[in-house]
């Protein structure tokens, strides 16, 4: 075994990883659960091609064997959660791999996938995302509403939340009443969080095909559920459930109503997206205290809280 920073523990057999997406600490994280009663694992999340090597330490310092990953689920086909599954699936060739049936297709053949998000992301943070591969018709199975995956006596269930995406599902853990929410609650910054002793996050809303009535349900559905703890992609472990829900919702429709007013004017998207920027930072600054101070601790988070909004509101102008 080798020593791997990055690797957190948490409650019920859980370890979050730190995945560093584009060389970026605390943005995206993955998961391995531990079965219980039994020596199977499972991964959720790989995030980009390039971040394998990262997942392939971790599974080696904690003494598992490629063959006891039995199961690879990601919440979504976006490049920054399942980027990554054809180099992971080569590796941990006895996996199984669960993704909503929408997705599977583009995971036989990504050259649609790649097409769309070089179109989105650009070639510079294509390349930095690394070499999205395909993976065997075989390996794939469609990750449906109630699907239950079992690790022995522990059971992982399947929650389609096409909000963020058509192709979206959750993960609910029964062992912990925890849900690996993937984007449909939203991103959650940590560090600020613990800085300023409240909750921070923001909704995630890209284009093209979010949609701001089923997110509502989605995050409905998670506030009214036995959740008590998420597991973020972007990032980390966060309870109570409830209260974040409720958060993250007020803002969805604070969100939503403010798009409403840039639709069909000129250089929209970029007039939305600052409106976002400034409307974030208002609701910061008035507890940061010292900003310059602020800023230097959470500088990454900060990042992560205000650069994806542009692509936010390209999915919130295109939401009807």
């Amino acid at each position: 075994m080798i020593k791997f920073a990055g690797l957190i523990k948490l409650p019920g057999d859980i370890w979050q990883l730190d995945l560093k997406e584009r060389g970026l600490p605390g943005w995206t994280a993955g998961y391995l659960v531990k079965g219980t009663g039994s020596k199977d694992w499972m991964l959720i999340e790989t995030g980009p091609a390039s971040s394998a090597p990262r997942i392939l330490a971790a599974v080696d310092s904690l003494g598992i064997s490629p063959e006891q990953i039995r199961y690879i689920g990601v919440t979504h086909i976006h490049l920054d959660h399942a980027g990554g599954l054809g180099v992971a699936a080569r590796y941990f060739q006895k996996a199984g791999i669960w993704v909503h049936p929408r997705g599977i297709r583009h995971l036989i053949d990504p050259t649609r996938l790649i097409a769309g998000s070089r179109a989105v992301y650009g070639e510079e943070k294509m390349q930095l995302y690394g070499e999205v591969l395909p993976v065997t018709p075989a390996r794939l199975h469609p990750a449906r509403e109630g699907t239950q995956i079992r690790l022995g006596e522990r059971v992982l269930e399947v929650w389609e939340t096409p909000g963020h995406a058509k192709h979206h599902v959750c993960y609910y853990d029964h062992q912990t009443k925890g849900l690996f929410s993937g984007d449909a609650a939203g991103v959650y910054l940590p560090r600020t969080s613990k800085l300023l002793k409240r909750p921070i996050l923001r909704p995630a809303t890209p284009g093209p095909d979010f949609n701001g009535t089923l997110m509502l349900q989605d995050l409905y559905k998670i506030a009214l559920s036995k959740v008590q703890n998420l597991y973020f992609a972007h990032f980390g472990a966060a309870a109570p459930a409830q209260l974040l829900i409720e958060i993250v919702t007020g803002q969805l429709l604070m969100h939503m109503h403010i798009a409403a007013g840039y639709r069909g004017k000129e250089n929209a998207q970029q007039q939305l997206c600052t409106a976002l920027q400034k409307y974030t930072l208002k609701g910061l600054c008035s507890c940061l205290g010292d900003k310059n101070i602020a800023a230097d601790l959470v500088g990454n988070e900060m990042d992560l809280m205000l650069q994806p909004l542009y692509d936010s509101a390209d999915g919130l102008l295109l939401n009807t």
